[in-house]
């Protein structure tokens, strides 16, 4: 027999319920996915009329660690978006990105921002696949080429491929030359 007041309909019980569910969503509405909800908290993509990046026909990456970093985003397509996430089961933009590239080889900064500050920028139409799209809104995504990111957009979409919208800022990472030893 259950004791009394340990029930659904015990009040405390349900403030607790309330509080366990309003705290992940108030979290999730300050990470990647906050320049993308309304009043309601529903998350929402960009309006349809956004400007994306033209695709290009691009030869794969020459590049191993860049290779190994698209790999790695292309492997977690269809795990969810959780704020703060690193991985392995689930990801926030800024996560998803860091862990891109640590399997590449590169280690970067946690957070959206500090990203934008430890990267070079260059120009849109010097875009490449490896390259991070940034936005000021706190989102970044991982350019794969033709015309298309790979990022932990929200909640409900978790981590995708898309086509890439027009982003804010173009990031490079420009990691320290592979060193191949020479023998004599």
């Amino acid at each position: 027999m259950a004791a009394a007041g340990a029930g659904w309909d015990d009040p405390r019980c349900m403030r607790r319920l309330s509080l366990a569910l309003a705290l992940p969503l108030a979290l999730a509405s300050l990470g990647c996915a906050k320049g993308f909800a309304i009043p309601d908290g529903e998350p929402r993509a960009p309006p349809p009329s956004a400007p994306t990046v033209a695709p290009s026909a691009s030869a794969p990456p020459s590049d191993p660690r860049v290779a190994a970093a698209i790999a790695f985003a292309e492997a977690q397509l269809g795990k969810r978006y959780c704020w703060g996430g690193t991985g392995p089961t689930c990801f926030d933009c800024s996560g998803l990105v860091q862990a891109s590239w640590r399997w590449g080889g590169v280690r970067l900064p946690r957070t959206t921002g500090a990203q934008a500050r430890a990267l070079v920028e260059v120009s849109p139409s010097e875009l490449q696949p490896g390259d991070i799209l940034w936005w000021s809104h706190g989102h970044v995504g991982l350019y794969v080429g033709g015309g298309q990111i790979i990022d932990a957009y929200h909640s409900r979409a978790g981590v995708v491929r898309r086509p890439a919208p027009k982003a804010e800022r173009v990031l490079r990472v420009v990691p320290a030359p592979v060193t191949v030893a020479q023998t004599p």
